[in-house]
């Protein structure tokens, strides 16, 4: 088994490393503050020195916070919404991918870049459009108007085709002398072959969805199907801003996004690097 050591000299790799320390510290600092400042009550956050351990008001904060908007439900939405989309956004991106990528058909590359196009749009320019077609279908303040206009995910079909054109064509004719249906062939061939990719789109596809603002602002009115970005924005009040509540609040949103990466960090470095 061989071993690869690195050729920079030692004073290189020692200030590699030290910027990669501050990078990491730069990210990790804002996040343990949060986690430390849920834990505290609003009295202690300005004083000074800065209380740098973790203190025992979290559930006394958490039912503060509840006490004031029902924010659990915001999170059971939160999740619901993120979990719906990214399973069939996941499917429709996978099934287009592998359309562009093993089929030919008219105007197939045209159609490929003018999806491609869509992705220098702002979702600030479409929110007044959508919302006029979500008022049109009845669909208005609904869970499935925040899902329906996303679906097709420009990002998601560029990935998939580009890893779906990495399967061998042989793979897939020797399906078809054996019978499969071309459905078949992208269910059974196709898609376990996508794992890695699949897994790191998901993660993109949830997290695009769970972060989301503007748009659920609104489309959204009724406060028992907000999200957790709007339940957030309603915990700051005109007179007082409720700290501890608020940080408390960001503690427990970004619980699923990390059990989520970490669930499928192997799969989500693997489908990357493997893109590359």
């Amino acid at each position: 088994m061989s071993t690869t050591q690195s050729k920079d000299p030692l004073p290189v790799r020692f200030a590699v490393y030290i910027g990669l320390l501050v990078i990491v510290a730069i990210t990790f600092v804002p996040l343990y503050w949060m986690i430390v400042a849920a834990s505290l009550p609003q009295e202690e956050f300005f004083t000074l020195p800065p209380r740098l351990l973790p203190g025992t008001h979290f559930v006394e904060n958490v039912q503060a916070l509840e006490a004031r908007f029902p924010y659990l439900r915001s999170v059971w939405n939160s999740v619901f919404v993120a979990t719906v989309y990214t399973i069939i956004s996941l499917f429709l991106c996978a099934l287009a991918g592998f359309a562009f990528a093993k089929y030919e058909f008219a105007y197939r590359e045209p159609l490929f870049y003018f999806i491609l196009a869509t992705l220098v749009l702002p979702v600030q320019i479409m929110v007044i459009p959508m919302y006029l077609l979500m008022a049109q279908l009845g669909l208005l303040d609904t869970h499935l108007a925040l899902i329906l206009p996303f679906l097709a995910n420009p990002v998601g079909i560029f990935l998939m085709r580009q890893s779906m054109l990495s399967i061998p064509d042989s793979w897939l004719d020797a399906a078809r002398i054996d019978g499969a249906s071309e459905f078949q062939i992208f269910y059974r061939i196709a898609l376990p072959a996508m794992k890695p990719m699949l897994a790191a789109l998901a993660v993109i596809l949830f997290i695009s969805q769970w972060n989301m603002f503007l748009y659920p602002l609104v489309i959204l009115e009724s406060e028992e199907l907000f999200t957790i970005p709007l339940a957030i924005e309603r915990l700051t009040g005109h007179h007082r801003i409720y700290f501890d509540q608020i940080m408390a609040a960001a503690t427990i949103a970004i619980i699923p996004m990390i059990v989520l990466f970490l669930w499928l960090q192997d799969h989500f470095v693997r489908g990357f690097t493997n893109s590359m």
